[in-house]
């Protein structure tokens, strides 16, 4: 029994040798992944190019046209709803719980519109900053390929922390955006 433990010691001794033979040159070998150079970052401040674009600048005062249209529509409804509650005083009865019923019909009406009025100023808006930023997109990778950047982020107070002054190429962004989308 000695004998067949004294193999068996030996066959493991044999086997762990040559994996640790093996694995020795994958263990010690440092690892060598090929990290490319960055020639150049560069940041833009996506809401200055938004304000100081033409077209950032017309598609605002379409927004807040478009916003102030439905504003003065629902501010009627409210108005008209108003002067019915007020009506309220002079009933009683049925007359009351009907014009209260009519009333309240018109009170969810009211904010549904609101809603809506919402989501399409919301919807209105996305297209508006979606074709913004495609545009946006060519302007830069021309820039970037001029100024041999690697790597474009859009600074926003949440993400980038700081910044040094020259890396910023926002107006560089929007005089390009200008002339190539004038309006």
């Amino acid at each position: 029994m000695h004998t067949a433990f004294r193999r068996l010691l030996t066959a493991s001794a044999l086997a762990l040798g040559v994996a640790g033979t093996s694995l020795a040159p994958v263990l010690t070998a440092p690892a060598q992944a090929a990290v490319p150079k960055v020639r150049g970052v560069a940041v833009v401040d996506m809401q200055k190019v938004l304000n100081d674009t033409k077209q950032g600048q017309a598609a605002r005062k379409k927004l807040e046209d478009s916003s102030k249209a439905k504003q003065e529509k629902l501010d009627g409804k409210r108005k008209k709803l108003e002067s019915d509650q007020g009506k309220l005083k002079g009933l009683s009865g049925d007359k009351l719980a009907q014009a209260e019923e009519a009333l309240q019909k018109d009170y969810v009406e009211m904010q549904q519109i609101y809603m809506t009025m919402q989501q399409e100023l919301a919807a209105q808006e996305g297209r508006v900053l979606e074709d913004i930023y495609k545009n946006c997109q060519s302007v830069i990778d021309k820039i970037a390929a001029e100024m041999e950047l690697d790597l474009v982020i859009i600074r926003d107070e949440t993400t980038v922390l700081y910044v040094e002054s020259n890396l910023d190429i926002t107006d560089t962004l929007v005089k390009r955006y200008n002339q190539k989308y004038p309006s």
